[in-house]
């Protein structure tokens, strides 16, 4: 027979499973802030660098999902993903105003993250990208930690001090779909702060 102390234990096991459960269905897309007062920002990681699952957040804004294509699981057929990939959440690219309807994405400069963690990262600016015609801009950021590149502030300090970098980073984004995608140019860090909060406000007019 169970004792109390059994019933109780098991008890406090559901609590706390439902309570985990529960802290899983908050949502990705509108309850995570963008922006910190140490001017980091906020992001959620789909894709860990290393990987070539093609993963990306639900219209629900809860489950990050690996993406179908063709009734296929996509995966990318070339090298592997050089970066961490995510989205920046409380944005949105319009489609009415030539967006893909997505929130904004970012690629995080360093070692891997485990998908679903939301992080501070620091931009440093962003790349202009058109694909099939619709904006699909790539915030530039680094990761936090007690690595030399995470100290760099800004894209000249990256091409200065790790040459060739940014080289990889544009090879890649232009090729990893098997076609060309259109790259217009890159904007700096104050400029890719003002890109982000522009985006903040459509996602805000859109609620």
């Amino acid at each position: 027979m169970f004792k109390f102390s059994h019933i109780f234990y098991l008890l406090i096991t559901i609590i706390i499973f439902e309570n985990n459960l529960s802290a899983n269905n908050s949502n990705f897309i509108n309850d995570v802030e963008i922006f910190n007062q140490d001017q980091t920002i906020n992001v959620v990681i789909e894709i860990p660098a290393g990987t070539i699952e093609k993963w990306e957040i639900g219209k629900d804004g809860i489950k990050i999902e690996h993406e179908i294509s063709e009734g296929k699981l996509r995966k990318i057929d070339y090298l592997p993903y050089p970066f961490n990939y995510g989205f920046i959440p409380q944005t949105l690219l319009p489609l009415d105003k030539k967006g893909d309807g997505d929130p904004l994405d970012v690629i995080i400069i360093g070692p891997s993250i485990e998908r679903g963690s939301i992080i501070k990262v620091k931009p440093i600016g962003a790349i202009l990208v058109l694909d099939n015609g619709e904006i699909d801009t790539k915030i530039i950021t680094l990761s936090l930690n007690n690595t030399n590149l995470s100290k760099m502030n800004t894209i000249n300090d990256i091409k200065k001090n790790y040459i060739g970098l940014f080289d990889i980073i544009l090879v890649w984004l232009k090729n990893y779909k098997g076609e060309v995608v259109e790259i217009k140019g890159m904007i700096n860090k104050q400029a890719s702060l003002e890109y982000i909060q522009k985006y903040h406000l459509e996602f805000k007019n859109k609620k």
